[in-house]
């Protein structure tokens, strides 16, 4: 089902980035990835989830195969170390929400 932007679209961002500043602990940025991937797609733009992947590959040193075996599992079940990466490539430094207001 294709995502379009919807009037809200800059306010689901400012949701996700206020939740975000309640994240201090690694267990925090992995309840917060558990509860809430749909703030890992919002910038669809840049595709940063994918470009996240291909960095999470390099990082790890990563097959193909690896990889694809990540990328077909349920989002919860996801290694503690791809959450951790996600999230500070994702959200702590993806674009848009560094583009969106404190």
């Amino acid at each position: 089902m294709p995502e379009n932007l919807t009037p809200d679209w800059s306010s689901e961002f400012e949701h996700y980035k206020k939740l975000s500043r309640q994240v201090v602990t690694n267990e925090d940025i992995i309840n917060f990835f558990n509860k809430n991937q749909k703030a890992f797609y919002l910038d669809s733009f840049s595709s940063s989830w994918s470009r996240m992947m291909e960095a999470y590959e390099v990082k790890e040193s990563l097959s193909l195969d690896q990889l694809n075996k990540l990328e077909e599992m349920q989002w919860q079940e996801m290694p503690d170390s791809l959450k951790l990466f996600a999230y500070d490539f994702c959200i702590k430094n993806g674009f848009c929400f560094t583009g969106t207001s404190s």
